[in-house]
């Protein structure tokens, strides 16, 4: 059944990032068809819900422990992931902009909630060896999603899309729901002598930030946070404000991001490898060749839209993906786990607002 989990929980996180990717193709759409819609008010929208999604975040991986051993972890993992489902369904009967708004920050505390409970599953699921790449392959989860979720949204509208997303996510959840293991913070599998806590307090925090490897991940996700709110929200956008054409802008991005659902499996397969070899440095290197030169590629693909330029771009800088979440991992005692990874969402989510920020607002000056 270990298996199956795992392949349910990647299930819900591509569905999550389904819905995500509904926005960023029908920008134009929302501004034309949605009473009250600006392009600010979209950025706005975007932000807000990544505010929201950080607090959702901060308060389930604090009290996340606490409401595990009322509930248990499965039944708190389904309970947030309907909160999402429901609220897309809802979101597709938005009648103006103030009622999208409204429920689409009701869907971000749900999806705020994956990553300290989900991604806390897969850590007790697999060994160290295994981690980099299963945490590389949810990254897949991430890009699929978000480019289906542009290409259907795109084809059928925001509407269809947010309520196809609440469809497949309650198919998934039904099939969690009836199979996935459910893994006690206290399993006898694990250490019990050890506190396995994935509550944020403040003396774990300062434990955190004595490890000089946590310090400077967590600095390099905030500006990959800025980096990707801009890719994520606003590159169908921008590509159709340059090509004065929106199917050859949706089909640019979505060709140039299939080269980062290799290099988010390669990157985390190549980073266990060394991990297997005693080369614990392996992951790092592997990491920061690929950001800068998969940097360099993608400033030249939005440049110039050349296609070969946005495949090697997004391969090469979703190498560092998988191997972010290991290297947590390896360097953190059992007990800081959660805490590490809630904190990873939330500089992530402090650069995508630093980035959304910024676009929406040049967008409407």
């Amino acid at each position: 059944k270990k298996g199956k989990t795992f392949f349910l929980i990647f299930g819900l996180y591509l569905m999550i990032y389904f819905y995500l990717g509904v926005l960023p193709a029908n920008v134009d759409n929302f501004i034309s068809n949605l009473p009250g819609t600006t392009q600010f008010g979209v950025g706005l929208a975007v932000t807000f819900s990544l505010i929201t999604s950080t607090i959702s975040l901060l308060i389930f991986g604090y009290f996340g422990l606490y409401l595990a051993q009322k509930l248990s972890r499965k039944i708190l993992f389904i309970g947030t992931n309907l909160i999402w489902i429901s609220s897309n369904a809802i979101i597709s009967l938005s009648p103006n902009y103030s009622f999208f708004l409204f429920f689409f920050l009701i869907a971000a505390v749900g999806n705020g909630a994956f990553l300290p409970i989900g991604f806390a599953i897969i850590g007790d699921l697999y060994k160290a060896e295994e981690r980099g790449g299963k945490f590389g392959f949810m990254q897949l989860g991430l890009l699929l999603g978000n480019g289906l979720g542009v290409v259907f949204g795109g084809i059928t509208g925001w509407r269809v899309g947010f309520l196809t997303a609440s469809i497949l996510g309650l198919i998934v959840l039904v099939g969690y729901t009836k199979i996935g293991i459910n893994i006690s913070v206290t399993s006898a599998k694990f250490n019990k002598a050890l506190d396995y806590n994935y509550k944020i307090t403040f003396q774990d925090l300062t434990q955190l930030f004595k490890i000089r490897t946590v310090v400077g991940i967590l600095l390099f996700v905030v500006c990959s946070g800025i980096a990707t709110s801009t890719l994520a929200n606003w590159s169908v956008f921008y590509l159709n404000l340059k090509l004065n054409n929106k199917g050859m802008a949706i089909l640019l991005y979505l060709i140039a991001g299939l080269g980062a659902l290799p290099g988010a499996v390669m990157g985390g397969s190549l980073g266990d490898s060394y991990f297997k070899l005693g080369r614990i440095k392996g992951r790092v290197i592997i990491s920061m060749v690929g950001v800068v030169c998969g940097t360099a590629f993608l400033l030249n693909f939005y440049l110039s839209p050349f296609i070969l330029f946005g495949l090697a771009g997004f391969f090469l800088a979703f190498f560092s993906t998988g191997n972010q979440f290991a290297i947590f991992t390896d360097v953190t005692p059992p007990k800081l786990r959660g805490t590490v990874n809630s904190m990873s969402g939330i500089m992530t989510n402090v650069g995508r607002i630093i980035g959304n920020l910024l676009v929406s607002t040049l967008y409407q000056i």
